[in-house]
């Protein structure tokens, strides 16, 4: 949502952690994902301020770049989130579009009916949309889940 304050805290992830970039994503933070090969790229993320994540070798030990060890997804985030740190109030859900990264906003109510599901239009006033994909957004019970689940699988508290 464009009017929340957007996290402080910007990435750059390698295009073979696509699933920790949706997570990041999801969780509300600028993930960019593409494929990271070069030092020209690496000094440019460093230098606009984004974290680079990434697997390959080569940046291990690199300032600003976290290379994660575990082949898991869900390992993947628990060490990022522990190295980098995030914590649970930089968490802005519904903020980001989890394909294209872009800020969402906010969908007027009428222009949502029939793009939907009824159920999902009769049970919800707020929507937000992705300005480049169309995609819309809504705070249902999915949202819930995957926060709790971070909750959960990273022991958050608050």
């Amino acid at each position: 949502m464009s009017e929340r304050p957007s996290p402080e805290k910007r990435f750059v992830v390698d295009i073979m952690l696509g699933k920790v970039a949706k997570w990041l994503r999801i969780l509300g933070f600028d993930a960019r994902c593409l494929r990271v090969d070069s030092s020209a790229q690496v000094t440019r993320f460093r230098e606009e301020g984004r974290i680079i994540v990434t697997r390959r070798r080569q940046w291990c030990g690199s300032t600003g770049v976290f290379c994660l060890t575990s082949n898991d997804p869900s390992e993947q985030l628990k060490e990022l989130i522990a190295a980098v740190p995030i914590r649970l109030e930089e968490l802005r859900p519904l903020r980001r579009c989890i394909l294209c990264n872009l800020d969402l906003e906010v969908l007027p109510r009428d222009r949502v009916f029939g793009r939907v599901p009824d159920f999902v239009f009769e049970t919800n006033e707020c929507f937000h949309h992705c300005p480049g994909c169309g995609r819309i957004y809504w705070p249902g019970t999915h949202l819930v889940r995957m926060v709790e689940r971070m909750r959960r699988e990273l022991n958050w508290s608050g």
